[in-house]
C-alpha cells in the first residue's frame, strides 16, 4: 500500500508543501507555474514509488482516435509523458479518445471482477462514467455506439468531433483524462496528476462545472486512496479556484517569479463562503439568465436538462449548493452581491419540502420557493413523469409487483412494497434510494434526473393540471408559474 505524503519534491529545487488532495498553485503568466509542474513531473516519473500524469497547458487536436497515437502510446510506454511535457501538446485529444476507451475497458473489467458491482444492474461504463462527461455540457452529450463513441446535440444531431467547439472538446478530454487517473490508481504508489491550467479555453461556468467533476472523484474515490493521491492544479482562474475552494481536500498556494518552493496553506473560510456564487459569475450578465440557487448536484443537472427541453422559455441558471446550511448562505451572499451590481436584480431559490409546506419569505433580492414534495425526485411519481415513462401510476403499481414477485430479495423491496401501497405515492417521504429503480421498473434506463427535467421543461403552467398528482402540484403553483416562464 501506497504511503501518504505531506511534499512533492521536483526537479531544479522544486517543492511543494503541505500537500492535500487537491493543491491550487495560483501565479501570474509567467511565474513558472507549468516549468514548477514538469519539475515535478521529471523528478517522479523517475521514482519507482510514485505514479504520475501530467497534462499540458495548450491541448490541441480533435477528439477522435488515431492510429499513428494509437501506435506510438502501444510501442513506447513513455511517449506520452514525453509529448506531454511540451506547452503545446498537437495530439492531445487524440490521445484522450484513446484513453477514452481504455477507461471504458478498465472500468467493465473492475465490474467483471466485484460481485457487487456486477450483480447491480444499474451499473454500467455509460451510467457511471459516460453520463458523467455527457452533464459537464449543456448542449452536446457523448454516446457510445457499437464500439465507438459519438457526439449528439441537445436537439438530438450527430456532430462530427471536428465540428464540436474547442471548448466543449477541451472539457470532454479533460474529464476523460480525470476519471482514468482515479480509475487506474496504482495501489502500490502514490498516485499524482498535475493540471497545467485546466481552464484554458473553457467558459467561467464550464471552469466550475469542472472543478465539481474533479471534486466529484476525489470524493468518491474514499477515505483510504484518498490517502494515497494528490492532484496539483496550476491555474489563474478565479471561478476555477472559488469553485474548488469549499471543498475541505482543498489547500492554495502561490507562485512567484524565481520562487522553487510553494507552500500549500487550506482554503480560507470566508473563500469557502463566497465561492458558490462567484464561481458562476457570467452567466448572470451576458446569457440573460437569473440565478436558480439549488441543493445538490442532481438538482443542478435536473434544471440544465429543463432549460434545454423548453428550447429557451426557461431562463434560469442553477447555482449549487452543497447543503441546506451552505444554500442560506449562498443566498444571503448573492442578496448582497446582486444588489450591489445590478439596478434590477432578480434571483430564485428553491428548497426541498422535508416534509414541509410552508412558504418561504424573501432574503433580500432572492425569492424563495419550497417544493411542495420531499425532494425533486419525488416528481418522478407524477402524473407526467409517469406518462414519460410511457405508464400511469395504476400501471406502474401492476409493473412494480411483478417486478417485487421477480426479485424478492432485492435490497429495496420494503421500500418499493410501501411506494406502491402509499395513498400519495410517498410525495413528502425520502425515496433516494429508489428514485433510479422507479425509472428502471417504468420501463426505461434513462437517469431520473432527465426524466423529471424533460417533463418540467415541457411544461407549461397556464396550461397544466392542478391535480395534487400532477406535476405543478409537487413544483409548487407560484414556484412553477415564476420559473418555468
Amino acid at each position: 500500500m501506497a504511503i501518504a505524503r505531506t511534499e512533492l519534491a521536483g526537479a531544479e529545487g522544486s517543492i511543494l508543501k503541505g500537500i492535500t488532495s487537491v493543491n491550487v498553485i495560483v501565479g501570474r503568466n509567467g511565474a513558472g507555474k507549468s516549468r514548477f509542474l514538469r519539475a515535478l513531473d521529471t523528478a517522479l516519473s523517475n521514482d519507482a514509488q510514485t505514479n504520475v500524469r501530467y497534462i499540458s497547458p495548450e491541448r490541441a487536436g480533435v477528439f477522435q482516435r488515431e492510429g499513428s497515437t494509437a501506435t506510438n502510446m502501444e510501442r513506447d510506454p513513455n511517449w506520452l509523458r514525453h509529448v506531454r511535457r511540451k506547452n503545446q501538446a498537437e495530439n492531445f485529444k487524440a490521445t484522450s479518445a484513446h484513453l477514452l476507451r481504455e477507461l471504458e475497458i478498465v472500468y467493465n473489467r473492475r465490474i467483471l471482477e466485484t460481485p457487487a458491482l456486477r450483480s447491480d444492474p444499474e451499473r454500467s461504463f455509460s451510467n457511471d462514467l459516460l453520463r458523467r462527461v455527457s452533464g459537464l455540457l449543456p448542449n452536446l452529450s457523448i454516446q457510445q455506439e457499437n464500439s465507438s463513441f459519438v457526439f449528439v446535440s441537445a436537439a438530438g444531431d450527430r456532430v462530427p468531433p471536428d465540428q464540436i467547439s474547442s471548448g466543449e472538446s477541451e472539457a470532454i478530454a479533460l474529464a476523460t483524462e480525470i476519471l482514468y487517473f482515479f480509475e487506474t490508481l496504482h495501489s502500490a504508489r502514490f498516485n499524482v496528476l498535475l493540471l497545467d491550467e485546466p481552464d484554458v479555453h473553457l467558459h467561467p461556468d464550464l471552469q466550475a462545472r469542472l472543478a465539481h467533476f474533479l471534486l466529484r472523484s476525489v470524493i468518491e474515490v474514499g477515505d483510504a486512496n484518498r490517502d494515497r493521491l494528490t492532484v496539483c492544479i496550476a491555474t489563474h482562474s478565479t471561478p476555477l479556484i472559488c469553485a474548488l475552494a469549499p471543498s475541505p481536500f482543498t489547500s492554495i498556494g502561490t507562485k512567484d517569479f524565481q520562487q522553487s518552493v510553494v507552500e500549500q496553506t487550506p482554503s480560507s473560510e470566508q473563500l469557502k463562503k463566497v465561492a458558490p456564487f462567484f464561481g458562476h459569475p457570467l452567466s448572470l450578465t451576458i446569457s440573460g439568465d437569473v440565478m436558480l440557487i439549488v441543493e445538490g448536484e442532481d438538482d443542478e443537472r435536473l434544471w440544465q436538462q429543463a432549460a434545454r427541453t423548453s428550447q429557451g422559455k426557461i431562463r434560469v441558471f442553477p447555482v449549487l449548493a452543497t447543503s441546506v446550511d451552505q444554500q442560506t448562505e449562498v443566498e444571503q451572499f448573492s442578496s448582497a452581491m446582486l444588489a450591489a451590481v445590478f439596478d434590477d436584480p432578480v434571483a430564485y431559490s428553491l428548497r426541498d419540502g422535508d416534509g414541509i409546506r410552508d412558504a418561504l419569505q424573501p432574503m433580500g433580492v432572492v425569492t424563495r420557493f419550497r417544493l411542495q414534495c420531499y425532494a425533486i425526485e419525488n416528481a418522478l411519481l407524477t402524473d407526467e413523469c409517469l406518462a414519460a415513462l410511457g405508464t400511469t401510476w395504476d400501471g406502474f403499481r401492476e409493473k412494480a409487483q411483478r417486478w417485487l414477485d421477480e426479485d424478492p430479495g432485492h435490497k429495496d423491496v420494503a421500500l418499493v412494497k410501501h411506494l406502491i401501497d402509499s395513498a400519495d405515492r410517498l410525495r413528502d417521504t425520502k425515496i433516494k434510494a429508489i428514485r433510479q429503480l422507479v425509472c428502471s421498473i417504468g420501463g426505461t434506463s434513462k437517469p431520473w434526473e432527465v426524466v423529471v427535467g424533460q417533463a418540467i421543461g415541457k411544461l407549461n403552467p397556464s396550461e397544466a393540471s392542478a391535480s395534487p398528482s400532477a406535476l405543478l402540484s409537487y413544483l409548487g403553483e407560484n414556484a412553477a408559474r415564476v420559473l418555468l416562464s
